[in-house]
């Protein structure tokens, strides 16, 4: 299977480099080319902000190819179009045609999981002839492979430290790599940043002679999507969707549903909160929102080893709540299970136990810090089927 080759490349690892994959998108016949995209980057947030702009656009007619990363169940979460998840089935034919082409062409390097399923994501888009793309970049901006969007809009979610190995070790260099992606005469919207972050952003933005603003933070967000957080990243969907659609209102980013974020299921007598917060500012900004929404609720929590775990775990300490870490050591960088073990639950069935004991008393309990572990607790919960190993680990 076709999609059996393309995880087979998450050994590869990250390629700061886009000459190969625009080579092999020109090979493509460019597909999507000139569909207009907003293109959303940052740290934290860039999911919500993507979905909240997805749903706005097609509340107002538009045809909309929505792009992100990674997934939790199933590869085709990843590929969306109007609004619905992509089959396996049409994806595995996208990523053969790619894999096709990469063979035909004398490149200099494989291409990498991501640029793979990037390319298969534009295919997809071109053959159903949507009218806008949102692009969530992955990692980074500078060397992201959904720079072959055609960009109308960048938005520019809240930036913070993550990815040091290949992005840097401070917030300027971060922001820097993220803002490349900016253009000439193409709009830029941020999110209130730090003010070194700020700094970057607007002298990137000045030299290239792109327009720069930074939104102010709704006074309520979104309904369906809790925390402070979420009324600066509506802020943002809102500005960024308006250069698509003029007429797109704060109604419009209402009622948006997004698996992993402030997500509450009732399960056991009790209550699962599933939150996908994988670095230290993502954790306390859901540690602020528990206080409102959710302030006795007990913490699993588990990072990927290139996380900052220390600084997460010691976040979650001082909250003073009930919890329990989770032992994710058997996962690499980029979530990848290093034994490629069919499931994570065997690892964490001291974790169920306790989660389970503290939802039969009527208790709450949030699952956090890894796509990883939300993935795998979620499709317990909701019965989802095990999935192959590289479809159930995400990246």
């Amino acid at each position: 299977m076709s999609l059996d080759r393309l995880f087979a490349r998450r050994s590869l690892g990250i390629r700061l480099e886009l000459d190969t994959v625009f080579e092999v998108w020109r090979r493509l016949g460019q597909p999507a080319a000139g569909v207009p995209a907003v293109h959303v980057v940052g740290t934290n947030g860039k999911g919500s902000t993507s979905a909240m702009v997805d749903l706005a656009l097609r509340r107002h007619g538009r045809e909309v190819g929505l792009y992100t990363s990674p997934h939790l169940h199933r590869v085709g979460e990843r590929v969306r179009i109007g609004g619905l998840a992509e089959s396996d089935v049409l994806l595995e034919a996208a990523v053969d045609r790619v894999l096709g082409f990469e063979q035909g062409v004398n490149l200099p390097r494989p291409l990498s999981f991501f640029e793979v399923l990037t390319l298969a994501a534009w295919v997809r888009f071109a053959e159903r002839g949507v009218e806008v793309i949102i692009a969530e970049a992955g990692m980074g901006g500078r060397y992201d492979a959904t720079r072959i969007c055609d960009a109308h809009v960048v938005a520019v979610t809240s930036i913070d430290l993550d990815h040091q190995m290949w992005l840097g070790d401070t917030l300027a260099a971060i922001a820097g790599e993220k803002i490349a992606v900016a253009r000439a005469d193409v709009p830029v919207f941020s999110v209130p940043q730090d003010p070194q972050v700020l700094e970057v952003l607007r002298e990137h933005t000045n030299a290239i002679r792109a327009p720069f603003d930074v939104v102010t933070r709704l006074p309520q967000g979104p309904a369906g999507l809790l925390g402070a957080h979420q009324h600066s990243n509506a802020a943002l969907a809102l500005a960024a969707a308006r250069v698509i659609e003029p007429a797109v209102t704060e109604a419009d980013l209402d009622g948006v549903v997004w698996p992993g974020r402030f997500e509450r299921i009732a399960h056991g007598g009790g209550t699962l909160i599933f939150d996908v917060a994988h670095n230290p500012a993502g954790v306390l900004a859901l540690l602020a929102t528990l206080e409102v929404h959710a302030p006795n609720a007990a913490i699993a929590i588990g990072c990927v080893v290139d996380k900052d775990a220390a600084a997460m775990a010691a976040a979650v300490g001082r909250s003073g709540r009930d919890w329990a870490w989770v032992d994710l050591g058997g996962f690499g960088a980029a979530g990848i299970h290093l034994d490629q073990s069919p499931c994570v639950l065997d690892a964490l069935v001291p974790t169920l136990a306790w989660i389970d004991a503290r939802l039969a008393g009527g208790g709450t309990v949030c699952v956090c810090g890894s796509h990883v572990l939300v993935a795998a607790v979620r499709a317990t919960v909701l019965g989802i089927a095990a999935a192959e190993p590289g479809e159930r680990t995400s990246i």
